[in-house]
């Protein structure tokens, strides 16, 4: 069997289950990872962030026995990443606890998202003992940017402990937990992006996401850009850089630029008010799970379960997030997060796939063509009983036959390969 080509055969199958789930606005399969915010409570107050403002109380937050209760039902439900972040989650004194306790229930992939300055050296050494997949650190800039942002001496305490992450893994000859950087790009730090490639390569790290401000991290709804915002000649600058971003995300084999290349083609267009077109469409509530540190199940357009009253799957599956998800495919609000982007063209992703397998024996190809008729013929079906439903719209209506052309169009260059 070839590994690469396998690799790639269930990241289509992913792609397919996320594009049909989305179409019909029910998960086919699981979401890709939950993102479980642990704590509101910070030990900054960086200028882009909100959270400070209304920090959750320590007796408001999920203790750590139905946080594990829900680490089950995550496992159970067949999703394999599980993100911990908040607020800061190392200002939870049972954080280790719980990277511990996931990974030993057998979740694949375990990460935290920190701003990286409590880190000691026995929790660093502890989380690569315990084989926490990936940690990233959030930077805004190289030291006298991202302290304006983020606090005096916060920069040099963040590299201090990616230094000691390197040293310790090296020591016990190790290539994980790998390293990434979140970098939030806004006015004041756009003459740093390059730098920051340059800086996360430096440090060995594995991965830097490039993410645009947003209006209000905590209030989704607000669209009222503030100091922070970029404009006139940031905007012109953002433009060429996003270019040499572009080229270097190409080119780079030490380090992965985690941003889409169509993002980062518009971000000059978002920070004008543009939206982004059609492109891009937004899997909220299907690709991902955000649990809150009260046990709510939160999307960017409303809360729909509460995990202390009922459990995930139910939730996940219920009215309530159905309707979250019919929501999602008909916003048209101004945003351009990573977080949920997914690439629309799957007859594309297809076809490059089919590419790649032609030239492979009959038997090896016949096996992945079966797979796939299979997997197209699975959806198909689903796609016509959901038409028979009698309260669909014409927006519904419309979607389920896009969807149908799509999957008669995937098959017909399928055949060709028989």
């Amino acid at each position: 069997m070839n590994i690469n080509l396998e690799r790639e055969y269930l990241n289509l199958e992913e792609k397919l289950g996320f594009y049909f789930g989305r179409l019909i606005s029910y998960p086919l399969i699981p979401p890709e990872h939950v993102y479980f915010s642990l704590t509101s409570r910070c030990n900054l107050r960086c200028r882009m962030c909100d959270i400070s403002k209304n920090p959750s109380r320590i007796e408001d937050e999920l203790s750590v026995s139905k946080i594990k209760d829900i680490i089950l039902q995550i496992k159970d439900m067949g999703i394999k990443h599980i993100i911990f972040s908040g607020g800061e989650p190392l200002l939870r004194e049972d954080l280790i606890e719980l990277v511990e306790f996931a990974v030993a229930n057998s979740i694949k992939m375990v990460d935290i998202i920190t701003n990286g300055i409590l880190l000691t050296d026995d929790i660093i050494q502890s989380l690569i003992k315990l084989k926490l997949n990936h940690i990233t650190i959030s930077l805004d800039g190289l030291r006298e940017s991202n302290d304006k942002i983020r606090g005096e001496g916060v920069f040099d305490k963040a590299e201090t402990n990616i230094d000691k992450f390197n040293y310790y893994k090296s020591k016990h000859r190790l290539s994980f937990p790998t390293v990434g950087i979140n970098f939030t790009i806004m006015d004041k730090n756009i003459d740093d992006m390059l730098p920051m490639i340059e800086f996360a390569r430096n440090k060995k790290c594995n991965i830097i996401v490039l993410q645009p401000l947003l209006f209000n991290n905590t209030k989704m709804y607000e669209k009222k850009s503030n100091s922070l915002w970029p404009s006139g000649n940031s905007i012109k600058k953002l433009r060429n850089i996003t270019k040499d971003v572009v080229k270097l995300k190409e080119k780079l084999s030490d380090l992965y630029i985690f941003t889409d290349k169509l993002i980062l083609d518009k971000l000059p267009d978002y920070f004008l008010g543009r939206r982004p077109g059609s492109i891009f469409k937004c899997y909220e509530g299907i690709k991902r799970i955000v649990i809150n540190c009260d046990g709510k199940l939160w999307s960017c357009v409303g809360i729909y379960g509460d995990l202390k009253k009922e459990s995930l799957k139910n939730i996940w599956l219920s009215e309530e997030a159905m309707k979250v998800r019919n929501k999602v495919k008909k916003c048209k609000e101004h945003c351009l997060q990573d977080c949920v982007y997914f690439p629309n063209d799957v007859l594309g992703q297809t076809g490059n796939f089919l590419k790649k397998i032609e030239y492979l024996n009959q038997g090896e190809r016949k096996q992945f063509v079966g797979r796939l008729i299979e997997k197209n013929n699975y959806y198909l079906d689903i796609l016509n009983r959901k038409e028979k439903d009698r309260f669909l719209n014409l927006f519904q209506w419309l979607d389920l036959k896009r969807g149908r052309n799509r999957l008669f169009q995937i098959q017909k260059e399928i055949i060709k390969l028989r």
